[in-house]
């Protein structure tokens, strides 16, 4: 994590130095006046040159926004897709019916739970609820786990 950190500092600052100089260089030809003669040579050597001191900052300001906007574009968090899982169980939500799809929603939001627990939550008698867990368990679409004289409910994890 660190490495990968450093590493897209490193690239940040390199693309902000290729920046600095695509913008110094065109600024400097067309701002800052060419000596025509040796003697105007001689004279800007000394000098401080208001001219190419502004051009020097405009052009490291512009290359540090980009510096910034470029670490900032590369240290976006990652946005990770959704679970194949997800996906064919939005598929296959379709296909059933209004009960088994509130018992399959309630078991996503608690990715683990009681049968008891989803009784009490439904609302639903113990053979309504058992009949729709076996179809959904038949299914393959849940999974039951005997814990005592109840089941812990969850999701069938698809093996590939």
């Amino acid at each position: 994590m660190m490495q990968d950190n450093i590493t897209k500092l490193i690239v940040s600052i390199i693309i902000g130095l290729v920046i600095y100089l695509v913008v110094y260089f065109p600024l400097n030809l067309v701002f800052a006046p060419q000596p025509q003669t040796m003697m105007d040579m001689m004279r800007n050597m000394g000098s401080n040159n208001l001219q190419a001191q502004t051009i020097n900052v405009v052009s490291i300001a512009i290359s540090l926004m980009a510096v910034l906007f470029v670490y900032s574009k590369l240290n976006r968090p990652v946005v990770k897709p959704k679970p194949k899982q997800r996906d064919e169980l939005s598929i296959l939500k379709r296909a059933l019916s209004e009960d088994e799809k509130k018992v399959i929603s309630e078991i996503e939001k608690a990715e683990k739970i009681t049968q008891d627990s989803l009784r009490f939550r439904l609302s639903w008698s113990k053979a309504k609820l058992s009949a729709i867990l076996t179809r959904l368990d038949r299914m393959r679409i849940i999974q039951r786990e005997r814990v005592g004289k109840t089941y812990n409910l969850f999701l069938e994890k698809k093996k590939r």
